[in-house]
């Protein structure tokens, strides 16, 4: 990446899913202070939700892609921006954050994943399979008791308790139609379940699709958008689907960046 600043490169073509896309632009946001170049994604990894945000097709090749960049055809998408305090880790780009049963859904995404389930398929099948194990799971089941968060935002501490979910994107549409904050939206968006879980099976369809906030906060569901929020989290979390220590973290919505499409 330092070879392509000293280069003038001024278009950088990801081949890869949303992990590579997050190293690329993790390491562009360094190499070039804060200015990375336009970026192209060739969708081609598990999960690709950002080319799916995007509208790229799976047949999107570098031959489109360069005619594209001589068009001048982007859109730009703010990524989240993570960074640890007393920057104890190399600050991170991304565009899907998750905490709590959202890592333990990960990690079975990961053996859905092995087993030749991608994207949609990967989507819906770790969906159903952490909803049985939260219902099943029964009040001593850590899928049920939850994690323990402390949250702040502008500098005003709001709150300690145990999260049972928290989930959070920029990007403006999620796959298989899902929405989880609402109306298709710019910014920094995010779910956060208290634990334990009230009505999850009466409130999901709710939760997946509505944009009635006011009636899910009634059970513990809160939908909000934010420019910079800060946790304090001791367990992990996932950034576009891999593991990173916990901390005082501070989750802003990052410069947008141009992403080149059809």
């Amino acid at each position: 990446m330092r070879d392509f600043v000293r280069e003038a490169v001024d278009l950088i073509v990801i081949d890869g899913g949303d992990g590579t896309v997050r190293e690329v632009m993790s390491a562009a946001q360094r190499a070039y202070k804060g200015h990375p170049p336009r970026l192209a994604v060739l969708p081609a990894g598990k999960t690709n939700a950002l080319a799916m945000d995007l509208g790229i097709p799976d047949s999107w090749s570098l031959t489109d892609i360069v005619a594209a960049h001589r068009a001048d055809r982007v859109a730009w998408r703010s990524p989240i921006h993570i960074r640890w305090g007393h920057g104890r880790h190399p600050e991170q780009l991304g565009f899907i954050f998750g905490f709590g049963a959202y890592v333990r859904a990960t990690m079975l995404a990961q053996r859905v994943h092995r087993r030749g389930g991608f994207n949609s398929l990967a989507v819906l099948l770790t969906l159903g399979w952490a909803l049985l194990r939260t219902v099943l799971g029964g009040s001593r089941s850590p899928w049920t008791r939850g994690d323990t968060i402390r949250t702040s935002r502008d500098n005003v501490d709001i709150v300690s308790e145990n999260i049972y979910l928290i989930f959070g994107s920029s990007l403006h549409r999620m796959p298989l139609g899902l929405r989880p904050f609402g109306q298709p939206r710019d910014g920094l968006k995010f779910l956060a379940m208290k634990a334990p879980p009230r009505h999850l099976l009466r409130s999901l369809p709710r939760l997946l699709w509505s944009d009635q906030s006011a009636r899910l906060e009634q059970d513990g569901f809160v939908r909000r958008d934010v420019e910079q929020v800060t946790l304090s989290i001791r367990k992990s979390f996932i950034l576009d689907g891999e593991r990173f220590p916990g901390g005082n973290l501070t989750i802003a919505r990052g410069a947008p960046i141009a992403f080149l499409v059809p």
